[in-house]
């Protein structure tokens, strides 16, 4: 299938279009026109003369530091203007004013002069840029494929010298792109209709969203060597050209509607990159590698639920080409057998008796299997839990795919209760926040799914790091974006002046760290301890130690449009996307809302952990009455065995009880162990991003006992990897990551000896981070070679630590029970004579995945 782009002037009707039409062209990826200065104009009157006022100024002088804020101004007006009428932004534009607004140094002040050049060169020549035609596919996920992307030539020649660049999104893992070998994989190509032009490549250094990010990255260009390009003239850029025996290119492995693919043009030698429209194109799921089911969490007797079964390629995505029949057990007995419906199956189906259900899920042949959540079936009153996701990406801010794919994902591939599409304000233009507001209309059903209209308020941290803003319901509601509210003072105070306060909720998230010692308690009811950036618990604890009065919950920040249900795919990525559960009467977004704000939420790190914690009768996130005897008790029902439970009191775990721990098996010939590793993920100098990624990755030998295997314990976690050696059963190689989290691998051993032991060779490697620390820099992890003797086990446990600088990470070896339980009730009592102590539980499940309870505080007043 192809794509056309036209960058030719539109007509009034499309000036008027209606925000129908804007949301479809916007919501959907499709490519917009650019527009030019005509009659009717784009831009109001007033507006049209400080645009015009604007380009005479940049030609007499360029930006500085006196008028960059003004010119800044009048840019973000005129780009907001453009893009209401249906123009396409280049990528970066919006971020650039936000820099300059926030601190005018000499970089940015030059990008936002190419920002004010480029948008004059749409504006004058709107037939200049050209057209841009693609192959969209769709293409199948982490497979081999040719694409091609043909531009012809508008008004404006491309010159001797001037260049296309082949960019690259920085979370598009396609393969590694080259241009030296035909034969080989990811070769790409380009050829032109004018035979009379030639082309050299050379690199280009590129930062912001198409290069490195953060710093910058060589970038792929191909350089008219001879001739000119003249109007209508074609160029074709081919990705895995085929015609030399490669391969193709392989594609990245997450599916997508609008996986991007940037050129940028420059017309002449050193001559301004602009960029070209991004094309659609789509990148399909592959067969299927799994399944995964989902129900509610609390259900009574004989009621009707929803449940669906969703069969998954290795990469989370959406399963496509033939689905098997299914067979749904609870607790090991056949339940429900269903006729496959595609990918997505859903059953309206009840359960009689009350009790704790455990779902799998297998295909008619067996050969796969999965599980789903627990269910509680009971007729006691009790609130309902409701799961989602307030915070994550698409292609709106500096990911991947459309706001639409964005919502249907979140509803029907994660099947969430409530989810908010949090884009980075510092990426947001007004078209696209038209969309958001529309679509959150759109998908909104009581009783189904609770959409919120939100953004994240992006600043550094020095000004008070990233906070996501949801609002109750969408209508008439104003962002207050970090390019004219810079502090997080200014935050609240725009919150406080354009709406009322019981309809935000603000949530300050770690990965860049949200200043912890501030919080407007009216609305800043929760705090995210953990994402697919890692688990950030020490977060929480700091907002605690502070005195503010805040609960607990999780999100994905996913960037790919998968909210709710997402894989590591590297990098900062690295983890499963966190859930936060809402403890609430009903499925309405009032409620949910009031939930958030009433501090009824848990956290989890994904798995659908069914969490109870009440101190004296008080549920999680109130505060109880004062008294000296406080009765701590709860209730978990987990997605794998209860590792661990702990409570903390004041920032101190005072009570813990090991679930899965084998202690009276010391001289077994045969065993289950869990070996794990762990590492700290809270920053060592205050006020600093947490501290990144620590990867562990060696060999593993075993002697003295057979291995008779070695695996992942959390299956679905496709980072954790594991390779048996293929001239030794006893050797294996291993590679995973943590950041304040553990990962584990199960083992099982045989002929064990008294002599037996593992021996690791851990090799050097250096920390890694998506928010980079401030001011400790990532550092250089020193290889590591250690043995464990089993022998040296006290009560099934032994430890390895590592320095790592102020940190200690380490490497545990644990004899656990096959037989761990599931459903675990705890109790026990505590005292204490002060105001205001507080309380919240941790939970670990064998397989690595967590839960944390809101705080519960005795005593004392509240804080708002």
């Amino acid at each position: 299938m192809s794509c056309l782009l036209s960058t030719k002037p539109i007509k009034l009707s499309v000036y008027l279009m209606s925000s129908l039409l804007l949301g479809l062209i916007l919501g959907l990826g499709l490519p917009q026109p650019a527009l030019g200065a005509q009659t009717p104009d784009y831009l109001p009157t007033d507006l049209r003369s400080r645009v015009d006022q604007l380009k005479l100024d940049l030609q007499a002088s360029p930006t500085n530091r006196t008028n960059a804020a003004s010119r800044a101004r009048v840019t973000w007006s005129w780009l907001n203007a453009y893009a209401v009428q249906g123009g396409y932004i280049p990528v970066d534009a919006t971020r650039v004013i936000a820099a300059v607004l926030a601190d005018a140094n000499p970089a940015n002040i030059a990008a936002l002069d190419d920002v004010i050049r480029e948008f004059q060169f749409l504006d004058e020549e709107p037939d200049g840029l050209g057209q841009l035609s693609s192959t969209t596919g769709p293409f199948q996920a982490a497979a081999y494929a040719t694409i091609e992307q043909t531009f012809t030539v508008g008004s404006q020649p491309v010159q001797t010298g001037g260049a296309f660049l082949i960019a690259r999104h920085f979370m598009a893992n396609f393969g590694q792109w080259q241009t030296t070998d035909p034969k080989a994989d990811h070769y790409i190509s380009i050829s032109s209709s004018n035979n009379k032009v030639t082309f050299a490549t050379r690199n280009v250094p590129r930062a912001g969203m198409h290069g490195g990010f953060r710093s910058t990255r060589d970038t792929l260009a191909f350089e008219v060597a001879s001739g000119t390009l003249t109007p209508g003239d074609k160029v074709t850029i081919t990705y895995g050209d085929t015609s030399g025996g490669s391969a193709g290119i392989m594609t990245p492995s997450f599916a997508s509607d609008r996986m991007p693919l940037p050129i940028y043009v420059a017309f002449t030698e050193r001559g301004h990159y602009y960029s070209l429209p991004i094309q659609p194109l789509r990148i399909e799921g592959g067969s299927i590698n799994g399944v995964h089911a989902f129900t509610p969490s609390v259900v009574k007797p004989n009621e009707p639920f929803k449940l669906t079964v969703r069969a998954q390629d290795q990469f989370y995505n959406r399963a496509t080409g033939a689905i098997p029949n299914w067979t749904v057990k609870l607790n090991g007995e056949i339940w429900q057998t269903l006729e496959a419906e595609g990918a997505l199956t859903t059953s309206s189906v009840t359960i009689t008796e009350p009790g704790t259900y455990f779902v799998t899920v297998h295909s008619e042949d067996g050969q796969i299997q999965g599980d789903g959540n627990p269910i509680l079936v009971t007729d006691e009153a009790r609130p309902r839990i409701f799961w989602g996701d307030t915070h994550g990406h698409s292609g709106f801010a500096e990911g991947i795919g459309t706001a639409r794919r964005f919502m249907q994902w979140a509803r029907d591939d994660a099947s969430l209760d409530y989810v908010t599409h949090s884009e980075h304000d510092v990426w947001l233009d007004d078209a696209e926040w038209t969309v958001l507001r529309d679509i959150v209309k759109e998908f909104s059903e009581d009783g189904a799914f609770a959409a919120y209209l939100g953004y994240e308020w992006s600043v550094s941290g020095p000004r008070g790091g990233h906070h996501n803003v949801l609002f109750r319901t969408p209508d008439n509601r104003h962002r207050v974006p970090a390019q004219f509210y810079p502090t997080l003072s200014r935050l609240y105070q725009g919150l406080r002046t354009l709406h009322e306060p019981e309809d935000v909720v603000v949530i300050p998230h770690a990965h860049q760290a949200g200043d912890y010692r501030y919080s407007d308690p009216e609305l800043e009811p929760l705090v995210e301890i953990m994402s697919q950036h890692g688990n950030f618990e020490w977060f929480g604890r700091l907002y605690l130690q502070h005195g503010h009065q805040v609960g607990f919950i999780a999100a994905s920040d996913n960037h790919l449009s998968q909210p709710g249900y997402s894989a590591p795919i590297g990098g900062s990525l690295s983890q499963r996307g966190g859930l936060g559960a809402l403890l609430a009467e009903q499925h309405s977004a009032d409620d949910l809302f009031d939930a958030m704000r009433n501090l009824q939420a848990y956290a989890t790190t994904g798995d659908r952990i069914i969490l109870d914690f009440n101190v004296n009768d008080t549920a999680m996130g109130q505060r109880a009455e004062f008294a000296e005897t406080r009765q701590v008790s709860g209730r978990v029902i987990g997605t794998a065995p209860i590792s661990s439970i702990s409570v903390i009191k004041n920032d101190q775990e005072i009570w813990r009880q090991d679930y899965l721990q084998d202690t009276d098996s010391r001289n077994a010939r045969e065993g289950t162990f869990l070996l794990s590793f762990e590492s700290d993920s809270d920053p060592y100098h205050p006020g600093d991003n947490p501290r990144g990624w620590r990867a562990w990755q060696g060999i593993l030998d075993v002697t003295n006992a057979d291995l008779l295997s070695i695996q992942a314990y959390d299956a679905s976690f496709p980072l954790q990897q594991v390779e048996p050696a293929p001239d030794n059963p006893n050797r294996v190689n291993f590679a995973t990551k943590t950041r304040g989290d553990t990962s584990s691998y199960l083992l099982r051993l045989d002929n064990i000896q008294r002599t037996a032991k593992l021996q690791f060779d851990i090799v050097e490697d250096l920390e890694t981070g998506g928010a980079p620390p401030i001011y400790r820099p990532p550092q250089r992890v020193p290889a590591l070679s250690f043995e464990m003797a089993l022998k040296d086990l006290q009560d099934g446990q032994l430890s390895q630590r590592q320095s790592v600088g102020a940190y200690n990470d380490r490497v545990m070896l644990r004899k656990i029970r096959d037989d761990g339980a599931r459903d675990i009730q705890f109790e026990f009592t505590d005292t204490g004579s002060r105001q205001g102590d507080y309380y919240f539980v941790r939970v670990v499940q064998a397989n690595d995945a967590m839960a944390w309870s809101s705080p519960v505080w005795v005593g004392g007043h509240p804080t708002r």
